[in-house]
């Protein structure tokens, strides 16, 4: 089986996010299964603010959807979306034949099953809000404490992973304690690179709260929905979202000039 884990950062473009990069290339394939080969793909182009505004993410999700179609056509046999946002929720699966897999999406299904609340540590207070909007998408309110923040961002974060790692882990622990205090009984990182983080150096738990490795949670969706398909279920072209055939996706790409195949 062959995985495309697309990561929406500029992995691979940018040497700030070397180590993430390469903590992440070596663990998706601990995760993985036997026989399972994985590979990490990031973006060229970034926006300051892309994790903040809409906007912009309807524009970073573009590139996304351009490697998810390369993915394809090289023979891929699914694509893992690696950033929490889930942006391109809808649009990828429409896009694709092959299974696809939401970081986030996978992770608060997985928490629902371990425990009957799971708590979201994020970043920052704005991040936080994205993900709660996410598990309100997902009608999953009921299982999800109110979460907590850490006042940081995805790249201070990188930094402090590089050089101060028992800051990062002191600021997420506390962080997680809210959660803990508000009935979760699992945890959930707003941020991938942290499940990663945590994996390589084997911190699976805060204060006997077990830490959910997202990482490992998309990859083994990926790896079930493949075997599903395999089985002969897959998801369907019809039903609210899906008007378009894949012929008539693959024409208007080139109508609205986002491909020149």
């Amino acid at each position: 089986m062959k995985l495309w884990y697309q990561s929406y950062t500029k992995i691979g473009y940018d040497p700030r996010w070397k180590q993430y990069e390469d903590e992440l290339n070596s663990y998706v394939q601990k995760v993985a299964r036997p026989g399972t080969i994985v590979h990490v793909h990031g973006v060229k182009t970034m926006a300051p603010k892309m994790f903040e505004s809409e906007y912009l993410q309807q524009l970073h999700v573009a590139q996304v959807i351009d490697n998810a179609l390369q993915a394809e056509q090289q023979g891929y046999d699914a694509f893992c979306v690696g950033g929490t946002l889930d942006i391109g929720h809808l649009s990828l699966r429409e896009v694709l034949d092959i299974p696809v897999a939401f970081i986030a999406e996978s992770s608060f299904y997985a928490g629902c099953q371990l425990a009957r609340k799971f708590g979201i540590v994020a970043q920052s207070e704005q991040a936080l809000r994205r993900k709660l909007e996410l598990v309100r998408y997902h009608g999953l309110e009921q299982r999800c404490t109110p979460g907590a923040y850490m006042n940081s961002s995805n790249l201070e974060i990188i930094d402090l992973f590089e050089k101060n790692p028992q800051r990062f882990i002191d600021m997420f622990t506390a962080a997680a304690r809210t959660c803990i205090a508000d009935g979760a009984g699992i945890l959930i990182p707003g941020f991938g690179a942290i499940s990663t983080f945590f994996g390589e150096r084997g911190i699976h738990e805060i204060d006997g709260i077990p830490i959910l490795d997202l990482t490992a949670v998309v990859i083994k969706t990926a790896e079930m929905l493949v075997d599903f398909q395999s089985l002969g279920l897959k998801r369907t072209r019809l039903g609210m979202h899906n008007y378009a055939s894949k012929e008539e996706i693959l024409a208007a790409r080139k109508l609205y000039g986002a491909s020149s195949k």
